[in-house]
């Protein structure tokens, strides 16, 4: 009888475990979309098809990932504080992901991905996007695997259409750093272009503006802005006709097998991630930046 008693006790106890993970990985999601010390502007993204849900920010893999063990819930992503030695770019709180070797979850599993990424569903028109990103001085670099830090991604099957990745052509020997890649499908060559070097990421903020037009016609353009200055501008198709475009941030990571494991521990934080209609919605100015000085700039 006390075995059965004592089997109960720890199965509730397990029970209970899994459930304070999920539940502190569900509150830690409601305090980013609501908390004006780190995002701004996400209330207009309304994604209709979930019941026109605004500033619906979920996980990749949600389901399977709300089903891992409380430890595992809890590094993979977290809001943490400047009065505890945390990088912070603005206020007094930042995001902190966190991808180990094995944060893999359904479809993942199989094809040789890690990863942990926050989504948001979905933009359209002509939108503008700002974020601020931070890689500790001992970030990994895992190069020649792909590394991507921030997607504009279609909500189908299609490739994402704009990543932001930590290397340089796969057929390359250079990794590190922040570079965009612009995928065929819309126009593109998949062939990533350096936005910052390995030196200019590690141990510093540095702030990342894009404003884009969406559209399957060829009058889009997608503009990015690196600490002020225009570093990127492409003109052409920016979606697939029927496709939307979820706005991804966090640590995604494939191909692994193109390197030995086991894969090493990559944090990075984020701050500041701002979304609007215009540049003078994002508010800029407590960033250091003024519109009128940013949409006056062109491409040398």
């Amino acid at each position: 009888m006390k075995k059965i008693l004592l089997i109960l006790i720890f199965g509730l106890l397990c029970c209970n475990a899994g459930f304070a993970g999920t539940k502190d990985i569900k509150n830690v999601l409601k305090k980013i979309k609501s908390n004006k010390d780190l995002t701004l502007g996400f209330k207009k993204f309304i994604d209709t098809p979930d019941n026109n849900k605004r500033n619906n920010w979920r996980l990749t893999r949600q389901k399977e990932i709300f089903k891992s063990e409380p430890e595992t819930i809890k590094h993979i992503l977290q809001i943490v504080k400047k009065s505890e030695g945390y990088p912070v770019r603005l206020g007094k709180e930042s995001i902190r992901f966190e991808v180990r070797n094995g944060d893999s979850w359904g479809w993942d599993i199989k094809k040789d991905r890690e990863r942990v990424e926050l989504i948001i569903c979905c933009t359209n028109k002509t939108t503008w996007n700002a974020w601020s990103i931070y890689f500790p001085n001992d970030f990994n670099v895992i190069f020649p695997a792909k590394n991507a830090l921030g997607q504009f991604h279609n909500d189908g099957g299609n490739p994402p259409q704009f990543m932001f990745q930590n290397q340089g052509h796969p057929r390359g020997s250079e990794g590190g750093g922040y570079w965009i890649e612009t995928d065929e499908t819309i126009g593109g060559n998949n062939m990533p272009k350096k936005l910052l070097d390995k030196k200019e990421v590690l141990g510093t903020w540095n702030d990342i503006l894009v404003n884009a037009k969406w559209t399957h016609n060829k009058d889009g353009f997608f503009k990015i802005w690196i600490n002020g200055k225009l570093s990127y501008d492409y003109k052409g198709m920016t979606q697939i006709k029927g496709d939307r475009i979820e706005y991804h941030l966090g640590i995604y990571r494939s191909y692994l097998s193109r390197r030995p494991g086991p894969n090493p521990i990559q944090i990075i934080y984020y701050d500041e991630i701002r979304y609007a209609k215009s540049c003078k919605k994002l508010e800029l100015e407590d960033l250091g930046y003024s519109c009128q000085n940013i949409e006056s700039q062109s491409m040398k």
